[in-house]
């Protein structure tokens, strides 16, 4: 008996293990998908960014126009919020950079393209203010394009040369109002928005300057520096510096809310200087007039996923702007009400430009 027991266990054994593998193999089977389905599986995951796409109204590539050469925070703008653009809109997004009669060759390109929102327009302030002082009647961001929102804004600081003897906005004015027409500041040319800023600015304090015009921020930097012109007016990131290193001493911020880069210089609301604010350094997006609502909105939410994003946030930051996520029509009542100011300027102080 003993010599058959061996056997028997053997058996016992074999017949154990072959009724295991049964049982794992069926319950393999019943946790492994069909070939059916891991087709069906397959072809929906590669169908899936095409549905991504087909959401999308962008049919072939999509042309950023900016109306100045490459450099620059127009330019910079372009750039940062392309590649976003490209993501939401599932089509490649070439930054054209069209520069020319005052930015306005490009806000006409863009205002002649068709409405589709394959083109759009990297504006600026500056185009408003053109508008404003221009003889020719060149094209109106307002009413001859589509507002889509804004992708940056950057109030003015005011700064004088550190050998002014002035030590704040007060004392500044004081002088100007003791020698009117002795002192000067620079601008970036004659019917730019920093021209309109300095003539509003005489205009609230009732004083006088002679407004020097330049066609190359260099040489206007290193005038203001210099003390050839006493008063400058530009973004932070370019003053900036020059205020660290004691150059110049830094008056105000033209705008609503201090300048996180220097939050102890005061604001113009604060000084009671009305109208200020609505001078400022701003840049927009735009597509031709009578762009689709529907392609209009995805074009906004796509912009303002951009400017959420902390590496874009950051770079703005650098340069001193912020990113306000407009709505298409909060950028339209934006762009109105920085007109009429800038229009009312140029009226009373007879500011007329060639465009």
């Amino acid at each position: 008996m003993a010599s058959i027991r061996p056997v028997a266990d053997g058996r016992a054994r074999k017949d154990a293990d072959g009724r295991a593998r049964e049982e794992m193999q069926t319950a393999m089977t019943a946790l492994a998908p069909s070939r059916r389905s891991l087709l069906l599986g397959v072809a929906a995951t590669l169908a899936f960014p095409a549905t991504l796409r087909a959401a999308s109204f962008a049919t072939r590539p999509i042309r950023l126009v900016v109306g100045t050469a490459a450099s620059g925070t127009n330019d910079l703008a372009a750039r940062l919020i392309a590649p976003t653009l490209r993501e939401e809109l599932g089509q490649p997004v070439v930054v054209d950079n069209r520069p020319g009669a005052a930015t306005t060759y490009a806000v006409g390109l863009v205002a002649a393209a068709p409405p589709d929102g394959h083109v759009l327009l990297v504006s600026s302030a500056a185009a408003l203010a053109v508008h404003a002082t221009s003889v020719n009647a060149p094209p109106d961001l307002a009413r001859d394009l589509s507002a889509v929102g804004m992708v940056c804004d950057g109030a003015f600081t005011y700064a004088i040369n550190s050998r002014v003897e002035a030590r704040d906005t007060a004392s500044f004015i004081a002088l100007l109002r003791e020698a009117p027409g002795r002192l000067n500041y620079g601008t970036s040319g004659a019917g730019s928005a920093i021209h309109l800023s300095g003539e509003l600015f005489q205009q609230r304090t009732g004083t006088s300057m002679l407004a020097v015009h330049y066609t190359n921020a260099g040489m206007r930097a290193n005038d203001l520096v210099s003390n050839t012109v006493q008063l400058g007016i530009g973004g932070i990131g370019v003053l900036g510096p020059f205020i660290g290193s004691g150059a110049l001493r830094a008056l105000f911020v033209a705008g609503r809310e201090r300048e996180k880069l220097l939050p102890e210089m005061p604001t113009s609301v604060e000084l009671g200087l009305p109208e200020l604010d609505n001078i400022t350094n701003w840049f927009g997006l735009h597509g031709p007039k009578g762009m689709p609502a529907e392609i209009v909105a995805q074009v906004n939410a796509a912009l303002n996923k951009a400017l959420r994003k902390p590496d874009v946030a950051e770079a703005f930051g650098k340069a001193g702007m912020t990113n306000p996520l407009h709505t298409p029509e909060q950028f339209l009542a934006r762009m109105t009400a920085d007109y009429q100011v800038m229009a009312d300027v140029a009226k009373a102080r007879n500011i007329r430009a060639d465009f």
